[in-house]
């Protein structure tokens, strides 16, 4: 995907090309920030440019879609790349450049946000409602960046100001991951109600806010707090499931988009590229494992939505289609929608030993959506239940991005996956500790 905005020309270059981590980012290189940011006209471009580096291919554009299935069991590596395989084979080398560029990307979400707060307070021609939309949007996106990057990593660098200069000082060590996540947690609180009453397409609004914080709550295990957001989402911000899975991925934006990155013809994402085989214009890059096919109980209506089967000259070849708009590579990625929320909450209540009936009769929502009958009332123990819910959560959102991470705080990935607990965590980039003698290594890639 190409950059086609020239908002960000006071720090874009300088960004990822004046040094060699944007924690060190000096974006006086181009035109002085503090003359970039003046007024409303100025920050309302700014925020645009946060939206843009999140389409990027290193972001949701291709690897933070594709690698945490593919580190995982719902894809498995058919291309080319040495950096793509080594995820694929869940064997990455600290040096590998596409887990670099995830670093980079990430930070310079983090980077752009931090620009438009800092800069909001002192901005002229601003009304105080739209000072208020701008600040919860990059508050949103910030902590959106930085829930990526501590998944990614754990323990992670915490940036919440501009780097104007670039000094000793501004080469910054790993923050504990419960202290990010705490920022994170306060960030998003905040644009929950600055957010309030603001609703556009692939916007962050409120409940967009609300719908993180119960994602953020569940991934630390603070399993009451997950219900209680998971609950205001379902029940206060007006989302309503597709009747049709189909749907939610043959029309942008459906009634359960809750955060969906839109992509066009001139603003255009890779996915069906690297999902779709050569001989229907793609390169099949990444391909449905056979196990993930074969999970689908018979009558599940996702199974043909996410999986198709190409006749290659006899030699049958799974591909994905979720993403399918091949010839303008225009599809919208869903980031969170409203199945989720029930599916945090089932997993949430059954960690909390609620009812065993209200845990399934959440499940259970999204299997009739699928046109699967209801879970046996047999199933009542918690580990049963958490069992359910992760499979639920595989089928549901294959190819979305989640299913490693539900391996991993489900405390199943190293059993599923083979993998032992220094490779829960991808290493730090070794670039980055290259310019940066205060970063270390994760564990087990020394």
């Amino acid at each position: 995907m190409q950059v086609r905005h020239t908002l960000w020309v006071f720090v874009a270059a300088a960004l990822l090309a004046a040094c060699d981590s944007p924690l060190e980012t000096n974006p006086t290189a181009q035109i002085p920030a503090d003359d970039a940011l003046r007024t409303g006209a100025d920050i309302r471009l700014a925020v645009r440019g946060i939206y843009d580096a999140l389409q990027e291919d290193e972001l949701y554009n291709r690897d933070l879609v594709a690698y945490p299935e593919l580190y995982a069991d719902n894809l498995r590596f058919t291309g080319t790349f040495t950096t793509d395989g080594q995820v694929g084979n869940r064997n990455i080398s600290p040096t590998n450049s596409a887990i670099h560029d995830a670093w980079l990307r990430m930070y310079e979400v983090i980077s752009r946000a931090n620009y438009v707060l800092d800069a909001i307070p002192e901005a002229e021609a601003i009304e105080e409602e739209e000072s208020d939309q701008y600040e919860g949007e990059a508050l949103f996106l910030r902590a959106l960046a930085h829930f990526n990057a501590v998944r990614y990593w754990g323990d992670v660098p915490l940036v919440l100001e501009p780097v104007r200069v670039v000094t000793g000082e501004s080469q910054l060590s790993r923050t504990a991951a419960g202290d990010v996540y705490a920022q994170i947690e306060a960030d998003l609180a905040k644009a929950v109600d600055l957010l309030e009453g603001f609703s556009a397409q692939g916007r962050a609004t409120s409940g967009a806010a609300q719908a993180l914080l119960a994602r953020v709550y569940l991934e630390q295990g603070k399993w009451a707090q997950a219900v209680s957001a998971a609950t205001a989402v379902i029940d206060e911000y007006g989302y309503e499931l597709e009747a049709s899975y189909a749907d939610i991925f043959a029309t942008k934006n459906s009634d359960e988009a809750i955060f969906e990155l839109q992509y066009s013809i001139n603003d255009d994402n890779s996915l069906a590229f690297w999902f779709f085989p050569q001989a229907l214009g793609g390169r099949r890059g990444f391909a449905p494992t056979d196990a993930l096919y074969d999970a689908y109980e018979p009558g599940d209506v996702r199974r043909d939505v996410s999986i198709a089967i190409h006749d290659n000259d006899g030699e049958e070849l799974l591909f994905a289609t979720k993403y399918h708009r091949i010839a303008n590579g225009d599809d919208n990625v869903p980031v969170i929608r409203l199945a989720e929320m029930y599916l945090i909450r089932a997993e949430a209540n059954a960690r909390l030993g609620t009812s065993p009936a209200v845990v399934r009769g959440d499940i259970d929502v999204i299997r009739n959506r699928a046109g699967l009958p209801d879970l046996p009332t047999s199933i009542t123990a918690e580990e049963d239940l958490i069992s359910a819910v992760l499979q639920e959560r595989r089928l549901e959102f294959a190819f979305e991005g989640h299913r490693f991470f539900d391996l991993r705080r489900t405390g199943r990935a190293e059993d599923v996956l083979g993998i032992p607990a220094s490779r829960l965590l991808f290493p730090i980039p070794q670039q980055e500790i290259d310019v940066n003698e205060n970063l270390r290594q994760n564990a087990g890639y020394n």
